[in-house]
């Protein structure tokens, strides 16, 4: 099973395969900890049980399965945790584009199509996710579109029209609808301030625990980043500063120890960039200490 990207209408049918034909899942490695790890993030349209991905393929590096030989580019846009695949059969060319492209009047032609509009901001959305896959698209130029939810496409020169044009389409809308202009301040096109892992801590002490954080520079300049996690009174949390160019994100490890037990307890990602505030940023659910008795 290759997968295209983490949603739970594509994935969900996996660990059945898994338990019955033992079948394995390989995934890109930009979204394979998501299947693994469903309880570690809180992106939707997650599929909650976990999945064991025998393989993680690197984006950009060629593998082979039996005589076929893939690749698999990033993409953003219905979601950043995706990858394009591409692959040759029988003398053609194939792509797989997941969620990415649909038009509204099926597939049958292309020349008087319009295209469909398939956007998810809270499953990572960046301002250039189409022109990305757009440059793919038309260098790879395949015979045979493959996704999600529609037939089949054979593709022709109305539809690479229709490819080269998407990335207007999206950039145009969101810059129309926020403020996303390349000299003002903003998280990008999906609003990230930055996120934690796991999203779940779990322990049956009360010792330090350690989370990954990520952070997103909202500045277009190299800026400098402090980061620290936020909890209930008396809870002992680090504090870092970290370093990123223009829009580009930083990550980092932060712990935190707990001074009393607690189920499901908020705790927050604080982040100040070049001594601007921007508050809380990210969520993370804590539970520690022994379980209370029944």
């Amino acid at each position: 099973m290759l997968v295209s990207h983490f949603h739970d209408d594509h994935v969900c049918g996996i660990p059945v395969l898994q338990r019955l034909h033992g079948t394995e899942c390989w995934g890109a490695e930009n979204f394979a900890e998501l299947l693994e790890h469903p309880e570690a993030h809180t992106f939707p349209c997650n599929w909650p049980e976990p999945i064991s991905v025998s393989r993680k393929l690197a984006l950009d590096q060629p593998f082979v399965w039996e005589e076929y030989t893939f690749h698999l580019n990033p993409m953003s846009g219905h979601t950043r945790f995706a990858a394009l695949i591409g692959f040759e059969a029988d003398g053609k060319r194939f792509a797989h584009t997941g969620d990415q492209y649909f038009f509204e009047k099926g597939v049958d032609s292309f020349e008087q199509n319009q295209r469909s509009q398939n956007h998810m901001f809270r499953n990572g959305a960046l301002l250039d996710g189409y022109e990305q896959s757009g440059r793919w698209m038309l260098e790879w130029r395949p015979d045979v579109v493959l996704q999600g939810h529609q037939p089949a496409m054979f593709t022709d020169e109305h539809f690479f029209r229709h490819i080269a044009e998407w990335t207007n389409d999206y950039a145009g809308l969101a810059r129309q609808a926020m403020p996303l202009g390349d000299n003002e301040i903003h998280f990008n096109l999906d609003s990230w301030g930055g996120w934690i892992w796991p999203y779940r801590i779990v322990q049956d002490t009360l010792d330090p625990f350690i989370v990954r954080v990520t952070v997103r520079n909202p500045m277009p300049t190299s800026s400098e980043h402090l980061v620290r996690l936020v909890g209930p009174d008396g809870w002992e949390s680090e504090t870092k500063t970290l370093s990123a160019i223009g829009r580009q994100e930083a990550s980092c490890d932060l712990s935190m120890r707990p001074s009393s037990p607690c189920r499901g307890q908020p705790i927050a990602l604080e982040l100040t960039v070049d001594g601007r505030p921007f508050g809380q940023v990210a969520e993370a659910l804590v539970s520690a200490g022994p379980s209370p008795e029944p």
